[in-house]
């Protein structure tokens, strides 16, 4: 054999380092090998559990109760429930700034009354998402039209159904597109900066407009999850069953953020999400 043959003929690097099987039956059956193995699959199996735990912890019974009346209201249009259970005060209405910094603001528009900005930055709640939307209402306030944050969400991927508009329409529309985008810094800006008040003056009182409750819709189930959080509250994960007609059933999900105010359980509503 030439000396190109013995190259090619020596077993690769990767090779000559994997063991054979005999190898490995004989490191199978050392007891200290099985030792180790067990306590790594012990540690690993500890760190699911403690995983698990942290990601769906039970709900306070009245915390549990205050989440299941707000969706009930909210699936019939109960206006004047919700506005009872929504918090008293600005610094709970609103909560702790979740933004560690001014997020990335982009793709702004408006369609009509609605308006949409983009955000992506870094939060101080590990567990919300880095990404997310702020929704706006045009109103009329006296002689001018102002935008109004009307909710803000955070999703890894927004999920289908969501009615927030994906572009402009109009050349009318597209000439809003600055002042939505400047409405949505302004009020992050005021949360970073623990400014309720002004927070307050900037947002749309959706609880506050009645609404005809739905004659064709009704809620049949809903599935809480408590998720961790840094802040305060409870933020919790909802899957609900609803039937359309008295018999399409229909599935939807989203998040609620619940503080307790004065011993009562209440529920933040701009950062409330509901997603068919």
């Amino acid at each position: 054999m030439n000396k190109m043959g013995k190259i090619l003929a020596m077993p690769r690097r990767e090779e000559r380092l994997s063991p054979t099987p005999l190898e490995r039956l004989r490191e199978m059956s050392n007891p200290h090998t099985r030792a180790r193995r067990i306590a790594v699959a012990a540690a690993v199996g500890l760190w699911l559990a403690w995983a698990a735990g942290a990601w769906a912890q039970p709900l306070p019974a009245g915390a549990e109760q205050a989440a299941n009346r707000f969706l009930y209201a909210f699936s019939r249009n109960d206006r004047e429930t919700i506005a009872a259970m929504i918090p008293k005060q600005p610094k709970n209405l609103f909560g702790p700034c979740p933004f560690d910094r001014m997020p990335s603001l982009f793709k702004p528009r408006a369609d009509g009354r609605v308006g949409a900005v983009e955000f992506q930055g870094k939060m101080t709640d590990p567990g919300l998402p880095a990404k997310g939307i702020v929704i706006l209402r045009l109103m009329q306030e006296g002689d001018a039209k102002v935008w109004r944050v009307r909710q803000i969400y955070w999703y890894d991927e927004l999920p289908q159904g969501a009615e927030i508009p994906e572009r402009s329409p109009t050349d009318e529309d597209r000439q809003q597109e600055p002042r939505v985008w400047e409405a949505a810094k302004l009020f992050i800006h005021y949360w970073l900066r623990g400014n309720y008040e002004e927070m307050e003056g900037m947002t749309f009182r959706w609880w506050e407009v009645h609404r005809r409750p739905p004659k064709w819709v009704r809620m049949t189930r809903v599935e809480l999850t408590a998720r961790p959080t840094t802040l305060d509250g409870i933020r919790v994960d909802f899957r609900a069953k609803l039937k359309i007609l008295r018999i399409l059933p229909r599935s939807v999900r989203g998040n609620i953020w619940l503080v307790k105010e004065d011993g009562v359980w209440r529920v933040r509503p701009i950062t409330f999400a509901f997603f068919f």
